[in-house]
């Protein structure tokens, strides 16, 4: 009797370890989170290159509990890889209806805004490119320009891999304008202070805006839950300093209390400067900064830049210089 009892509880300790190997399994399935995209900088690319969109959603899926992978894939097939499951979603994508018929979208996080770049001295404010009849146009290839490309006569139109290829062609002398993204512009602009009023001019209107979307299969089990909390996690980084971070600006512009006016998010501080009068605008839109402009630092807001309190007065609170952290977006050659 006593070894048949033995027998009975050696086999059940067995099916609890099995279950409970199973019940793991199931865990570590439910919060893995597998996404795929292009490259496409600085929103998307290899791991060790800037990918600042990549950076927010792997953080912000992270922080409400699930474990992220972006696929990067050489080709545009991220549709149709969707479509057949192959992963569950993109973390930098565009709404359109096809989308939306097999998508769920997140709220948007980021804007993609192009905005025209030309060699120093050629006309850059121009709204409708038609207007650059015999110039030579680079545009990225595979890249959804839509009606603002789509339409164009009488343009020479030559394709480069990416932005940061087709700025260096108009270095080279091999085309005459591109499109550039915004952000690109402003990492530009810091990354070579000195040399960007010798080499560029860029257009100060956006030419084409589309938000950007973390968008997750519909018949991924819990992708509504999943969209719910990567929401409400991306409102948070948003006002305590970490797209800030993660976009290397030090101030950023954003509505942060759904009161119409858009805040001052800033990481860090330099009190011996006047009070930040300006910052990246995440989402291009008319809501304005108010006369009086209020700061968000470290999950607080101030209404006044006197408000700020004096313990975040310190040397350690100085944005470190980017460069030294390896992102340089243009090469050292640029």
């Amino acid at each position: 009797m006593t070894k048949h009892l033995c027998h009975v509880f050696i086999f059940c300790t067995a099916i609890a370890g099995l279950v409970a190997t199973v019940s793991v399994a199931e865990q570590l399935a439910d919060t893995q989170v597998q996404l795929a995209a292009d490259v496409w900088p600085p929103f998307t690319n290899h791991f060790g290159k800037p990918r600042i969109a990549t950076e927010l959603v792997h953080l912000a899926l992270a922080k409400s509990g699930y474990e992220p992978t972006t696929q990067i894939l050489d080709n545009w097939t991220v549709s149709e890889d969707l479509k057949a499951g192959k992963y569950d979603g993109c973390g930098a994508l565009w709404k359109s209806i096809e989308h939306e018929a097999y998508l769920l979208f997140s709220k948007p996080y980021l804007q993609s805004r192009l905005h025209l770049a030309g060699r120093k001295g050629l006309d850059v404010e121009l709204s409708d490119l038609s207007q650059l009849k015999s110039k030579r146009l680079v545009l990225v290839e595979g890249y959804a320009y839509g009606e603002l490309v789509d339409s164009l006569k009488k343009v020479e139109i030559i394709y480069g891999k990416d932005s940061v290829s087709n700025l260096k062609m108009i270095l080279s002398g091999d085309a005459d304008y591109t499109l550039v993204e915004d952000l690109l512009i402003q990492y530009l602009l810091r990354e070579h202070t000195d040399k960007h009023a010798k080499l560029f001019d860029f257009g100060s209107e956006s030419l084409l805006i589309n938000p950007i979307h973390l968008a997750l299969r519909k018949d991924l089990p819990g992708a509504a839950k999943i969209i719910q909390q990567f929401n409400q996690t991306i409102r948070l980084m948003q006002v305590d300093g970490t797209y800030n971070r993660i976009l290397r600006l030090n101030s950023i512009s954003i509505d942060i209390d759904g009161n119409g006016y858009k805040e001052l998010a800033l990481k860090d501080l330099d009190f011996n400067t006047k009070a930040s009068v300006g910052g990246y605008d995440i989402f291009s839109n008319d809501k304005p900064l108010p006369p009086k402009t209020r700061y968000s630092i470290r999950d607080t807001l101030y209404n006044d830049w006197d408000e700020v309190p004096n313990d975040f007065r310190s040397e350690d609170d100085f944005i470190p210089d980017t460069r030294k952290e390896g992102f340089n977006l243009f090469g050292g050659d640029f």
